[in-house]
This record gives C-alpha cells, structure tokens and sequence, in this order.
C-alpha cells in the first residue's frame, strides 16, 4: 500500500492537500458588514475643531521629557525617584515658553461646552514658564564666555570681545545647539503655534522690529532655561563643563569679526601704546607694475619684526591688508586652554548643586577645575580703533 502511494503524481498529492486544508479551515461568515466611520482616536473635540490651540496647549510626553533630561544630564540613574520626579518637572518648566499663556487665554474664550472643557484641563491649568529660568541662563552663559574669551584672547579689545560672546552664546548659536540636542522634538515644547505672539528683533542696521516668534527663539530660550535648571540642580563647576563641550567648543571663523576703517593708524596706535617703534611698510616684492593686472607684496614692520603681510593690485591697498593682517595676528594670538584660571571656579565649592556630579560631566568639568586661583593682569589702557566687530 505504501509502495502503491509513492506512484501517486505529484500533482494530484498537491490537489489532496489543498482539499485537506479548504477542509480543516474555520468557516468565514459572508454576512455583509455595516461600514462605519474610522475611529477618531481618544483626541478631545478641541482638536478638530482648533488643531493651532490645541496643539500647543496639549501638555508634554513625558518620555520625551526623560529623553532631553538625560541628554542633558540631568537625569542619571543614579539618581532617586523623587529627584527624578523633580528634575523633570523642571525640564517641563524649561521647555514651556511664555507665549502659552496667551494660548490658554485664547482658548479659554471660545465657544466651547461644558463638556468639550472637561475633554481639556489644560485650560484650568496653572502654567508655569521658562521666563524667570532663561533670564539666569542668559547672565551665566554671558558669564561663561566672557570671562573664557576675555583669558583666551587677551589682547581683544571690548566690542570685538561682546562679538565674540554674542555669537558664541547668541540666539542663533543657541537654537542651532538646542536643535541638535533634541530641544525642538515632538512632544517637548508648549509655546504659541498660532502665529499671534510677537517678537522684538534688532535689525542690521540699528533700530528694532517686531516678527512672529519663531520655533528658532522657542529653542534659544528653552537652551538658556537648561543652563540654569543645570546650575541649579548640577552645580556651577558641571554646568561650566557642559557649556565649554557643547557650546564654547565649537569653531568659528572669528577674523571675520574684525573690520577697520583705518588700519594703519589703529596699529600705529597699538605699537605707541606697547611701547613699540612707529610700523613702516616695505614693498616685498611686486610683479607687472606696467601690466593691467599688477600684484604687490607689503610687509607691515615694527623695527625689525615684521607684524603682518598684504597683497593687491595697488600698494595702498597692500599697505592696508598687511596693517589689516597685522592687527589680526595681534588680537587673535591666542594662550592655551591651561594656563590661565577661570574667575568661576571659585564658585565651585560654593555652587556644588544637589547630590553628585554626573558621571558623564566629570572629565568635562575637571579640565576645567583648579584649586588655586590667580588672577590675570588687567593690561594697559584700551586703544579705540573702531572696529564694527
């Protein structure tokens, strides 16, 4: 009989099975189901009929919170459930712009019923905003950079130095960090995503105009927010190391911030104030001064050192990139990070924070720690030179 099945064409064993299996199989009802509308999911009313209100009213995902916190450092696991607890309420509180109370007062006046604000307690909410926060994270930033700008270069006069600072620890830099470090994710900020809130903006070319709040400023002042929720519940020696690893380390080209309208007398000025001979000028070399395209060499010198070097088409034009250069090379001379002290470390012991620094900040922190501190030479007067850094 075996023998007699193994004869069996593979094509009517084939047929047998699927006859098996149409069989064995559970019976499907034919009866024609009612079609019925999809499902709106579990969204209060408000959301359908104002999506803009509702949706930067609607309170924050509290993984995307515990996300940016330990990001940030903030929240470790060593730390306890009620720290825990705390720190991401202030996390909450950092990421929430003060343009939501004008939301909650917009939708507290729409013509909703009793039970569409059940569906809402955001509106019966006591909201709490990053205003006072970024405040304090503005003045330890400007703190930070300065006095880390002020060391590093320091021959930089003071408007070429608030330069530096405003574009290290500005609004755009600030964005473009908060950016990378999550700040703008879904379910982390409440801010005013209707378009009515406005800000104020100081224009190119002096003065101030007013523009729609921009998710960039959200970011800018969410990041200044951290800082100080950072310095609070971290400590000033673990939010210095924070601020010169995510901030202050970034590069820039910062000759570019430099631009003189008359460079030769502003050297002439600095060699007087140091003591030094009057700069004089030396062609170097030159090719095809009787041609229609001729280049000149200058060399800026101070008695016999030579300070800075300048070509164009010209010898005045030379003269004024080499005196150009010259002043560059003075002001951008640069020390290395260990040699000098930083005046907020000794803030250290007195702003330790609460509990233990964070694993993650102590080698960023420590490059940064001294036990002595020893104040730098103020320096000779300031020479003027006009530099619309």
């Amino acid at each position: 009989m075996q023998g007699h099945a193994a004869w069996v064409p593979r094509t009517v064993r084939r047929a047998l099975s699927t006859m098996s299996a149409t069989m064995n199989a559970t019976p499907v009802s034919t009866m024609p189901h009612a079609v019925t509308d999809a499902p709106k999911g579990h969204l209060p009313r408000m959301a359908r009929s104002h999506p803009a209100i509702w949706t930067s009213l609607r309170a924050q995902a509290p993984s995307a919170i515990a996300s940016l916190g330990a990001r940030v450092h903030l929240l470790p696991m060593s730390i306890s459930e009620d720290d825990r607890r705390r720190r991401m309420g202030l996390v909450r509180v950092a990421c929430t712009h003060p343009s939501l109370l004008s939301v909650q007062t917009m939708a507290r006046e729409l013509a909703l019923s009793h039970s569409e604000r059940a569906e809402v307690p955001e509106l019966s909410e006591d909201i709490m905003h990053n205003a006072q926060l970024s405040t304090l994270g503005n003045a330890l930033l400007g703190l930070l950079a300065s006095e880390y700008f002020h060391l590093k270069f320091p021959h930089l006069p003071t408007r070429v130095l608030k330069a530096f600072v405003s574009a290290y620890v500005g609004p755009s830099t600030l964005a473009n960090v908060g950016a990378e470090l999550g700040v703008l994710s879904q379910g982390v900020q409440r801010w005013d995503r209707t378009g009515a809130s406005v800000v104020t903006r100081s224009l190119a070319h002096g003065g101030t105009a007013s523009a729609p709040l921009l998710s960039k400023d959200v970011a800018a002042q969410s990041m200044r927010a951290l800082v100080a929720v950072m310095f609070q519940e971290l400590g000033m020696a673990a939010t210095r190391g924070f601020v010169h690893g995510q901030i202050l380390s970034r590069r820039l080209d910062l000759a570019n911030l430099l631009k003189f309208r008359d460079p030769k007398r502003v050297l002439s000025s600095t060699c007087k104030k140091y003591g030094k001979p009057a700069p004089q000028s030396r062609l170097l070399a030159e090719t095809g001064r009787l041609s229609i395209n001729p280049v000149f060499v200058v060399g800026a010198f101070c008695g016999t050192i030579k300070l800075g070097e300048g070509t164009g088409s010209s010898i005045r034009m030379a003269e004024y990139r080499a005196a150009e250069d010259a002043l560059r090379r003075l002001y951008l001379s640069e020390l290395p990070d260990g040699s000098f002290v930083l005046p907020s470390t000794t803030l250290d012991a007195s702003r330790a924070g609460h509990g233990p620094m964070p694993h993650s900040l102590q080698n960023a922190a420590a490059r940064l720690m001294s036990t002595q501190f020893e104040a730098q030479p103020l320096g000779r007067s300031e020479v003027l030179h006009e530099s619309r850094g």
